[in-house]
């Protein structure tokens, strides 16, 4: 009966036409570069999140993408970019009991209730930003304080440290063969010079008082030229605290999100939905 049926030409265009429009956005997403690329740790020891977010800020589309992320306050999370425009929103990803089966069919209106932090990225022209987010403590909203930290291999490049101060005084610190003061509320970078026929770096901090140095901290670190990071100095009284934070040369293509289309598209769907139209 339908031996000698022909599709109508201009449906076939049509229908070409749309499959084919769904590629080509689909191709530019992926050679697209990210507008930043992050790292995230939390400050405070023992801290542990997991988050999704949506790499193209479009979450309130119900077949957007979504990415999971975990950060913890011992080391920097896995990097992760975003594609999208203005605010970057984190959500609260619950962690199933172990009774229970995670639910990996979750519509996006049911994983973007419960906002837990955000961040509003910075206009720029100059290419990829990348940032350490910092995750403080909760505001009275209940969201995670984020403190952004400029991380561009610029900034900090392989093989050195930033160190950062959140001390009222001056520190005067030792790190390798490198001396320099940090004033209080500042920061500087500072390459890490082994010392001769040493394997690690010295890092020793003193502080000025009664009109003489007093050390307050003396420690050696792990170091590799193909790592950089940054050191986080808070003096206490006479006690120093220390927060490091490192990470090696990795591929932009590693990080999480890179490279995932906005939307989840179904073009079989389209494919059996042509075939029912018959």
């Amino acid at each position: 009966m339908f031996k000698n049926f022909k599709k109508p030409k201009f449906f076939l265009s049509l229908s070409i036409f749309f499959l084919l429009g769904l590629c080509p956005i689909n191709a530019q997403e992926k050679n697209g570069q990210p507008r930043a690329i992050f790292s995230a740790v939390f400050f405070e020891k023992f801290n542990s999140e997991s988050f999704s977010y949506a790499p193209w800020g479009n979450e309130k589309e119900s077949n957007a993408t979504m990415v999971d992320i975990s950060v913890g306050s011992s080391s920097l999370s896995r990097k992760f970019v975003y594609y999208g425009e203005g605010k970057l929103n984190f959500y609260v990803k619950r962690r199933p009991r172990e009774w229970e089966v995670e639910d990996t069919n979750q519509s996006n209106e049911t994983v973007t209730t419960n906002l837990a932090a955000e961040f509003e990225l910075p206009q720029s022209n100059d290419g990829i930003q990348e940032f350490l987010l910092l995750f403080g403590n909760k505001k009275k909203n209940g969201l995670w304080k984020i403190y952004p930290i400029p991380f561009s291999n610029e900034k900090v490049p392989q093989g050195s440290y930033s160190f950062i101060s959140q001390s009222s005084n001056p520190l005067y610190l030792f790190f390798g063969e490198e001396k320099f003061t940090l004033p209080s509320g500042k920061s500087k970078v500072s390459p890490a010079v082994l010392e001769q026929g040493k394997r690690g770096i010295l890092l020793k901090v003193m502080v000025q008082k009664n009109g003489q140095y007093i050390e307050v901290f003396n420690q050696k670190w792990g170091h590799s030229s193909t790592m950089r990071g940054i050191f986080f100095l808070g003096l206490n009284g006479s006690k120093l605290k220390v927060k490091r934070v490192t990470e090696f040369a990795q591929a932009l293509s590693s990080a999480s999100g890179y490279g995932l289309p906005s939307v989840h598209t179904n073009i079989e769907a389209v494919s059996q939905n042509e075939e029912k139209s018959f």
